[in-house]
């Protein structure tokens, strides 16, 4: 069962079996590369769950992951889509975005998880993390605060102005985590994750 501790995020230990299947569908899109990014939260403390999840991680081409500690002292780690995450930086609209907010005028996938983890482990979770993780760039700057961009609804995280783009989005975010979920039926969350 999940549980919330001082904002972090973590398993019942005695379900180790099925944290990593839950672990592994909220990584579906990511793994199959509809997503480029996913963060989750876990408690400071060192435990099995995490342990396992690094090492079945580490096995894997596609997906890489960043661990940190953040602000308010929770464990995170940033999993994240190597090719996806690269070609969603260097979108122009994007990456002017981001040159904006402080990212290097010399990208790198690199130096800008570099930037975006340094920002979390100081301050706070920016706005721009929704870039990272695969929300339309007119969503992320309405969230902050842009005025002619109105909210249209939530699904999944606030949609500002035309929702098409958001909603396309957000279906291939859920169809891919259904079909992880139709793969675990047949898999180990191991094996999954080592064939993306």
């Amino acid at each position: 069962m999940l549980e919330c501790n001082k904002n972090c995020l973590f398993f019942n230990e005695d379900q180790n079996d099925g944290f990593e299947k839950w672990i592994v569908q909220l990584l579906g899109p990511v793994l199959l590369g509809e997503k480029p990014a996913e963060i989750v939260s876990f408690p400071k403390k060192d435990n099995l769950e995490l342990r396992r999840i690094k090492d079945i991680f580490s096995k894997c081409n596609k997906v890489s992951y960043k661990e940190f500690v953040a602000f308010n002292g929770c464990k995170k780690i940033l999993f994240y889509n190597n090719k996806l995450l690269d070609s969603t930086l260097l979108d122009l609209r994007n990456l002017v975005f981001l040159k904006k907010l402080g990212y290097g005028e010399e990208y790198s996938l690199d130096n800008y998880l570099g930037h975006l983890i340094k920002k979390i482990e100081e301050d706070s979770i920016p706005h721009e993390i929704g870039i990272f993780l695969g929300y339309p760039l007119k969503d992320v700057i309405g969230f902050m605060g842009h005025p002619s961009l109105k909210l249209t609804k939530i699904n999944g995280w606030n949609v500002y102005g035309d929702s098409r783009l958001s909603d396309e989005k957000y279906v291939k975010f859920n169809n891919a985590k259904q079909q992880i979920r139709r793969m675990l039926e047949k898999s180990s969350p191991e094996m999954i994750v080592q064939s993306a």
